[in-house]
């Protein structure tokens, strides 16, 4: 039903109207007061996918590249595309005004992700599909939120007969201006970091595959349990600062106010219990769900009181609030901020043979970044 959206049963959230192609400051602030820096409802946007004018991996605004109206770059990596000699697939990212039956409204246009299956039994993560948006001045903190959809053939069931996969789809990070907005580690210039991947794993379902990286600017990039004190223990083992987490039980506490999240069950009604699969969580067919994360700088290197948030359809479920985000650095300036904002990611996705010339898609619509939480979520 256009202009409605359905989060969960009883639950009717009205759509906020599509505005701006990605203007700074989009809304109309005697409308939505709070501290909106950036919109993108992606309708205004000229039709691209990142083949339509270069085949180049990384496209910046900067050097001369055609990106996406007000964004800084992209980055994309396609296996299975027109631009790889396979005319009947997609490029691995899409805005287009074809692309109407992927949007919340029916209307308009969205961003659409195709991730390629390729290549069973390597180490490689491959259909890379990255949309990046810089703020130079950056800030010490920052809250963004979007709305996500499923393609109906996506890998849902975590044993349904072919295996899970892992897409990285957000991050919010901070950039040293220096070298590749896209090169962390310990030879790059990115970090501290917070990541979110859909991953599902056969046996154990759906994960809430959060993922925190430390700075200054990849100096410190990594956590282990004991750099995290309210959280840290969630960490996997032997990772740079992975959580690998459920849906259900691992939460618990994380909620508002300190309760537990009260997830919405969206197959079979209720809260979410035990091992979930996708549709549980985001819905069957064109179900969209809403997102949200915050990141919140420590106050000063090495202090314990850096912040995550995450919400799901508005109901906050995972919280730290003692993240050192930057920690002491001598070779580092340890004045960082949040700078950058991305959508869409590279994939570990090796679930089909490749003669399948397997894609699977994710459309993000109606994307908002604020400077601060909105009230309503606190």
């Amino acid at each position: 039903m256009p202009g409605i959206n359905q989060i969960n049963p009883g639950r009717i959230i009205p759509a906020r109207a599509k505005s701006g192609g990605g203007f700074e400051a989009a809304y109309d602030a005697s409308v939505d007061p709070q501290g909106v820096i950036f919109s993108e409802s992606f309708d205004d946007q000229p039709d691209f996918t990142s083949a339509m004018h270069s085949t180049d991996s990384t496209q910046r605004a900067r050097d001369g590249y055609t990106v996406p109206n007000n964004w800084t770059s992209i980055r994309q990596v396609p296996v299975w595309a027109p631009s790889k000699g396979h005319p009947d697939r997609h490029e691995t990212i899409e805005i287009l005004a074809s692309n109407a039956d992927k949007t919340r409204s029916g209307i308009g246009k969205s961003f659409v992700s195709y991730r390629d299956c390729n290549d069973p039994g390597s180490n490689y993560w491959n259909s890379e599909s990255i949309l990046l948006k810089h703020f130079p001045q950056g800030r010490s903190e920052i809250y963004v939120e979007f709305w996500i959809r499923f393609s109906p053939n996506w890998t849902r069931l975590a044993d349904g007969g072919h295996g899970g996969a892992t897409s990285k789809i957000f991050r919010v990070s901070s950039w040293s201006g220096q070298g590749s907005e896209y090169d962390a580690f310990g030879d790059g210039e990115i970090g501290p970091m917070l990541l979110w991947d859909h991953k599902l794993k056969p046996t154990y379902g759906m994960r809430n595959a959060l993922a925190v990286r430390g700075g200054p600017h990849s100096d410190n990039y990594s956590f282990s349990s004991g750099d995290i004190p309210d959280v840290g223990s969630f960490l996997t083992s032997g990772s740079l600062g992975d959580f690998n987490i459920n849906y259900t039980s691992s939460l618990a506490g994380m909620g508002k106010n300190g309760g537990d999240p009260q997830l919405v069950d969206r197959v079979n009604g209720g809260t979410l219990t035990g091992t979930i699969d996708h549709d549980q969580l985001f819905g069957a067919g064109d179900a969209w769900t809403k997102l949200g994360f915050f990141v919140k700088m420590n106050s000063s290197p090495g202090e314990t009181d850096g912040e995550a948030r995450q919400w799901i359809n508005d109901e906050q479920c995972f919280v730290s609030t003692k993240i050192p985000w930057i920690r002491p650095s001598a070779t580092k300036d340890e004045n960082a901020k949040w700078n950058i904002v991305a959508i869409g990611g590279n994939d570990f996705f090796q679930t089909y043979p490749n003669s399948d010339r397997r894609e699977e898609w994710y459309s993000i619509d109606d994307l908002v970044i604020r400077d601060s939480i909105p009230q309503e979520l606190l």
